[in-house]
């Protein structure tokens, strides 16, 4: 027993000693010792996990907290992106492994492993085959799906955002892998999809704590839960690589060129030509290609999903922005939804003005990516950032501040039309996107999907607060809005304020 109370009182005063000592140097002695910010940020990285799980909404705590310690916090340094910068992806991409050579290209720190992968992402995303009829037939074609979901449950509440998750799942397993889940189809989400949704809300919170998730990824049965999701995007790979090459093994049997006389018509085609043939383009390794092949899917399902869910709030709660959006559909379309098509609304720039100005009140991304300084620091203005630190730059504050657009807690699509020029809206700051060398490739698809789904919905239905709502109880300026669609035989739709969450 004297034995043990030995033990107990040196690992105590060890461990005692340990932590005071980090304290202290956190406190007084750290090169961000200036930069304010709360107390308990300065020591540790779970206060930051705290504020997330915090209803959720990140976006809103970090908004507190510029509003009290001003431009430049400990936790968060305003920075802005661009081609050239010298800030690199931060130790957060090394959540699941530091081993660039075995995870996906977006989550790649090393520069010009990103830079080379990156060629056979282009090549996929490519305006050419977005705008030659090769995504853009089944973007609509998952369009058509939608409406006649809504057509079959009129009368009955819709949720709005699981349909909008629906819709974008759908399109990504489409444009994809050139097979959906069958979400629109069967009118429920695919068991494979569930779990990715269900474990959005962990991540929000432990993507705080980057060495955590890391950790916990090593464990045993730890990403048990998107079990069905990975099989699922493994066999549709696989599936493709006995099209495409067979016979094909990497334990050493020999490969077979790819069908050159065959154009890939889907993303992971794309890279799975890139792999087969390897092009310097490629990913590494085996698991780096099937990691690709589930980012293809996460990355463009659920930000894509939050973006439609809220572009249709804000049509509710602005009906005057909704007719003069219908005014103009009408007037390129007199004959009514069943001459809709694609061109006939590309001259249409007021879609785009509603949803860029969705993207700018409310990004899918809100707190943005992490960075890391060069070596030699980084200098703001008259504040100079030590070097290999990391920074991030929140998109919706910067996008909703004062000093960049005028009325910016308003919705007002006008601002990247007629007013662009009276209001200086081309040079305010917006990046919902991200910007430079690490911005997103599937900017043109996803704005493909949202200029579709917008201008069908608009041209068929009145988007309305169901009667009673207004949905001032779940909408504040900083929120994100979850809600419910309705629909009636008179093909209006009614629109029902559920509740609230992050986009993040």
């Amino acid at each position: 027993m004297q034995a043990l109370g030995r033990v107990t009182l040196l690992t105590t005063s060890f461990n005692i000693s340990l932590i005071s000592s980090i304290s202290i140097y956190r406190l007084f002695f750290h090169r961000l010792h200036p930069f304010p910010g709360p107390f308990a940020c300065k020591l540790t990285r779970f206060y930051s996990a705290f504020l997330a799980a915090k209803n959720i909404q990140y976006n809103v705590e970090l908004k507190k907290l510029h509003e009290q310690y001003g431009n430049f916090v400990r936790t968060a340094l305003p920075l802005i992106y661009g081609p050239h910068t010298e800030c690199r992806k931060s130790t957060w991409y090394g959540h699941l492994d530091v081993d660039h050579t075995k995870i996906c290209m977006a989550l790649s720190r090393d520069f010009n492993d990103h830079r080379r992968r990156r060629r056979a992402w282009d090549r996929a995303f490519s305006i050419k085959l977005i705008a030659l009829s090769v995504y853009e037939p089944r973007v609509i074609a998952q369009a058509k799906k939608l409406i006649a979901q809504i057509e079959a449950n009129q009368g009955k509440p819709l949720d709005a955002t699981t349909w909008s998750m629906l819709f974008t799942f759908d399109i990504m397993g489409d444009v994809g892998f050139g097979k959906d889940f069958g979400n629109l189809t069967m009118g429920k989400a695919h068991p494979a999809i569930n779990a990715v949704r269900d474990h959005m809300r962990f991540i929000a919170i432990a993507s705080h704590l980057p060495w955590l998730l890391n950790m916990l990824g090593k464990l045993p049965g730890a990403a048990a839960g998107y079990q069905g999701f990975f099989k699922w995007c493994t066999d549709q790979v696989e599936s493709k690589r006995k099209v495409s090459s067979p016979p094909y093994s990497s334990a050493g049997l020999t490969q077979q060129s790819w069908d050159h006389e065959k154009y890939p018509q889907d993303i992971v085609s794309w890279i799975l030509k890139a792999f087969i043939d390897n092009d310097v383009s490629a990913p590494p390794s085996e698991p780096a290609l099937h990691d690709d092949s589930r980012v293809v899917v996460i990355a463009g399902s659920d930000t894509t999903a939050s973006a439609l869910a809220n572009t249709i709030y804000f049509l509710a709660k602005h009906p005057q922005v909704l007719r003069k959006l219908q005014t103009q559909l009408d007037s390129a379309m007199p004959n009514g939804p069943q001459s809709w098509t694609y061109d006939r609304t590309k001259p249409i720039s007021y879609i785009d003005d509603i949803i860029h100005e969705s993207l700018r009140l409310r990004p899918p991304v809100s707190s943005s990516g992490y960075r890391v300084t060069s070596s030699k620091g980084l200098q703001i203005d008259e504040v100079f950032i030590p070097g290999d630190v990391n920074v991030f730059v929140p998109p919706q504050l910067i996008q909703t501040d004062e000093r960049y657009y005028k009325f910016s807690k308003q919705f007002i699509p006008e601002r990247w039309g007629e007013k662009k020029v009276e209001w200086g809206t081309d040079k305010a700051p917006y990046f919902p996107f991200s910007l430079g060398v690490y911005g997103c490739v599937g900017k043109n698809l996803a704005m493909l999907s949202l200029r579709v789904a917008v201008s069908t919905l608009a041209q068929r239905y009145d988007i309305r607060f169901a009667p009673g709502e207004t949905g001032e109880a779940c909408v504040s300026a900083e929120e994100v809005v979850v809600t419910r669609l309705f629909l009636n035989i008179s093909q209006v739709c009614y629109f029902w304020m559920w509740t609230c969450e992050s986009s993040s």
